[in-house]
């Protein structure tokens, strides 16, 4: 039963917020709410004909396409099978051509950001306000699988703002998370002090739901587990940003009480897919999200493509977004049509340590890298405890704001002991998979 709270966020505050600031996150929540329990024969349809409208916005406003489909006739394209048939789309090419990829046509109001290459090539990008409530619609009804509703207390184990905010910044962030009664914790950093901070602030704050990235949630199950201590009235967990091992899930159902809903998205996408009760396999926003794997389900895993169908500012058709996975169209037993991925390979990363004992996720590296502009690839090697030494493919020098990003950023996860070293190269090595190693700790 949603609390008092979230039936005036969902039923008034927010539709109030929309429509003073002409936005569509409800009237796109309400469709979804719906939409989830088409049959697959009725949400292929609806996810085609979006496709198609997207297909001929790129073909006629977006110059990338127009070079990169020449030879290529709009009218060829009439079926799902055809659309299949057209060129991928990579992480280098919108590098490369971020500008051409921006339609000539769209005249709204473009929102810039940026991966922070978990696959070791941080991406930059636009993407539009229509997209975005999107986005965070599809973010909602995933969330919604857990059985808590917006507005729910939710305590966040998360990563917190590279460098310094200003201060209207910060209270405008602060205002959100009072919004949407959000308590977020920065665990970049970790130790057993950390986390008996965090279950204090968090008893006080009694959350219904967590959310974290895995490394974060891992770490403070296993102090839940080791120091004998309950968080109380957590109803779920929902999982983000790295892979999920079973005895990492058996571990935070344990230590939390509650189950563990796996969720898969990404800085290009946000919300791709997440689990529901059942936990047999994450369905896709396939609304919003048109998934593709490069080879069909029987061929086994293989790489992961992404259409994004409302971001008309700059399109992403077909993009190979790094991930190797399998999907599966058959019906799921809690009655929604929409398709699932089966089984996922996410990042490489590596956790990493500092010499007062804390550990540093992986993910710090490349939530720190998004906002570093001169660093085309990089791969971060712990060689002791007191030194981190980077490889790094760069546009340019890096300037001294970058720099100073940087030496902040490590410090405050690592403490002042701990030095990165910064290496140029003119490349990065690949794993023997294929795949780029973005973190190397050291041995255990």
């Amino acid at each position: 039963m949603p609390s008092l709270y979230s039936r005036a966020l969902e039923n008034l505050l927010l539709p109030a917020h929309n429509v003073a600031r002409g936005r569509d996150f409800v009237r796109h929540r309400k469709f979804l709410e719906t939409s989830q329990w088409w049959p697959p024969e009725k949400l292929r349809e609806f996810r085609w004909k979006e496709t198609r409208a997207l297909v001929e916005h790129a073909f006629r406003t977006v110059p990338y396409y127009q070079k990169k489909y020449a030879g290529i006739r709009l009218e060829d394209i009439r079926t799902p099978e055809d659309y299949a048939r057209l060129p991928v789309l990579r992480r280098e090419d919108v590098n490369a051509h971020r500008a051409e990829l921006r339609s000539t046509a769209y005249r709204g109001k473009l929102i810039s950001h940026a991966t922070g290459g978990s696959s070791g090539v941080p991406t930059r990008f636009y993407i539009t306000i229509e997209s975005y409530d999107w986005r965070t619609a599809c973010t909602e009804r995933v969330y919604a699988y857990t059985g808590c509703r917006l507005g729910e207390r939710t305590l966040f184990l998360w990563g917190a703002p590279v460098g310094k905010l200003p201060e209207w910044k910060k209270w405008k962030v602060k205002a959100f998370e009072t919004f949407r009664r959000q308590l977020v914790i920065n665990t970049f950093s970790q130790s057993e002090e950390k986390w008996r901070e965090i279950l204090t602030r968090a008893v006080r704050y009694k959350p219904k739901l967590v959310v974290g990235y895995i490394s974060s949630l891992e770490g403070f199950a296993r102090f839940l587990a080791d120091s004998k201590h309950k968080l109380p009235g957590v109803r779920a967990v929902i999982a983000a940003a790295e892979p999920l091992f079973p005895p990492t899930r058996a571990l935070v159902e344990k230590a939390f009480g509650a189950p563990l809903f796996n969720t898969y998205g990404s800085r290009e996408f946000m919300s791709i897919a997440g689990e529901c009760e059942n936990h047999s396999g994450m369905h896709v926003n396939s609304e919003n999200i048109l998934l593709e794997t490069a080879l069909p389900a029987p061929a086994g895993a293989s790489d992961i493509l992404v259409t994004d169908l409302h971001n008309y500012g700059m399109p992403f058709l077909r993009y190979a977004i790094g991930d190797v996975g399998v999907l599966d169209d058959s019906p799921c037993a809690c009655g929604r049509g929409l398709p699932r991925i089966v089984s996922i390979e996410g990042r490489v990363l590596d956790v990493l340590r500092s010499a007062s004992g804390r550990v540093v996720p992986g993910e710090l590296i490349p939530h720190v890298m998004k906002d570093i502009p001169e660093v085309l690839e990089y791969r971060v090697t712990q060689t002791s405890l007191e030194r981190l030494e980077m490889e790094a493919v760069l546009s340019t020098e890096l300037s001294e704001k970058s720099r100073k990003i940087l030496d902040s950023e490590i410090h405050k996860a690592f403490g002042s002991g701990t030095h990165l070293e910064i290496r140029r190269v003119s490349e990065i090595p690949r794993l023997a998979s294929g795949k780029r190693r973005v973190t190397i700790g050291l041995p255990a």
